[in-house]
């Protein structure tokens, strides 16, 4: 994303050189910063705030909430800079994340119960949702997602020494109750009929124990809405499990999978994707969550690191008062107007 720097003096020409549509629009929509070819406006930034408000207000209220919206709103110009940037790097890299978009639509779809995309729409517009907005936001978060993923996440490397090192030295934050993780293939006693339900139940257990991945049979079986997650339903409790399915997990080492078992609304065939045993678990157990916590780690300064990277290799504008804090903080790569 290599552009040319302009300096402030270049800044205030353009400016001034901007044509009349560009100017009257100026004054309707403020613009408080732009990133290369993209603005933020005052309108998006003062939606965005009301956002965090939004969201905050769940856990404050009063004089609390004033204050931690105050604190969390310091940083709210960088991230939607940071989010302009990582978008913008992602047209560079000419990714293209539509398909994406489209499972993630259809998701919603099914979630909504409803029959098609289309129907979503509907459903969208009736609640004063535009779409067009609503799908340019899923579509912003896939792109970002795929450059970090590409460009930082790949760059991440954690060795098992690493990772023994980290358990051995923090083992009590890995206590645990007793956990299990489980994917799940559900055939719909409700869709099908009884001795069709049964039939691809059956039809499931066989692939399986011919090889079958069981990623690819929740596509192609599955009746639940955790189809696009590989039917993942996360970690339960062992304790609070029906007896019926903690019988049946009893018997599997971990990656195997059930036999099918019935419950209320279909056929269940369960894969035990992770044990947690109760107390401090082997670092065997627990050592793709101790991966992720090293990952998580890693992330943050490295993103940081990155962005600052992607600021200076961009021209960035902001209006007097904004201050992004993800910026250098030596000023010498960002273009700034001063006041007049």
């Amino acid at each position: 994303m290599k552009r040319t720097m302009m300096t402030v003096a270049a800044a205030t020409l353009a400016a001034a050189i901007l044509p009349p549509w560009a100017r009257a629009a100026h004054v309707v929509e403020r613009i408080i910063c732009r990133v290369n070819n993209e603005i933020i406006t005052q309108r998006q930034y003062d939606r965005e705030k009301a956002s965090l408000r939004d969201e905050l207000s769940k856990q404050y209220s009063g004089p609390d909430l004033d204050a931690k919206v105050g604190e969390a709103s310091k940083n709210l110009l960088r991230d939607l800079v940071d989010e302009s940037l990582l978008v913008q790097k992602a047209k560079d890299e000419d990714i293209n994340v539509e398909t994406d978009l489209i499972k993630e639509l259809d998701q919603y779809r099914k979630q909504s119960n409803l029959a098609t995309i289309e129907d979503l729409q509907k459903d969208a517009e009736q609640q004063g949702v535009n779409w067009e907005d609503f799908k340019e936001k899923i579509r912003r978060r896939l792109l970002m997602n795929e450059v970090i993923s590409r460009d930082v996440g790949s760059r991440i490397v954690i060795t098992r020494e690493e990772a023994r090192k980290y358990y051995n030295e923090h083992k009590d934050e890995f206590k645990s109750p007793g956990m299990v993780r489980l994917s799940e293939i559900l055939i719909s006693t409700e869709k099908y009929k009884p001795d069709e339900a049964e039939k691809r139940a059956k039809d499931v257990e066989t692939e399986l124990k011919n090889g079958a991945r069981f990623s690819e049979m929740v596509k192609k079986y599955s009746d639940d809405t955790n189809v696009d997650q590989g039917g993942d339903i996360g970690y339960q409790k062992t304790s609070t499990l029906p007896s019926l399915i903690a019988t049946a997990l009893n018997k599997l080492d971990v990656n195997e999978f059930t036999d099918p078992i019935h419950v209320k609304n279909g056929i269940l065939i369960l894969k035990l994707v992770e044990r947690y045993s109760p107390g401090i678990p082997k670092f065997e157990e627990v050592e793709s969550k101790v991966n992720q916590t090293l990952y998580g780690q890693q992330m943050e300064p490295k993103m940081r690191e990155y962005l600052l990277e992607l600021r200076k290799e961009s021209y960035i504008y902001y209006a007097p008062g904004y201050v992004d804090t993800g910026a250098d903080s030596l000023g010498t790569t960002l273009a700034s107007e001063k006041t007049q």
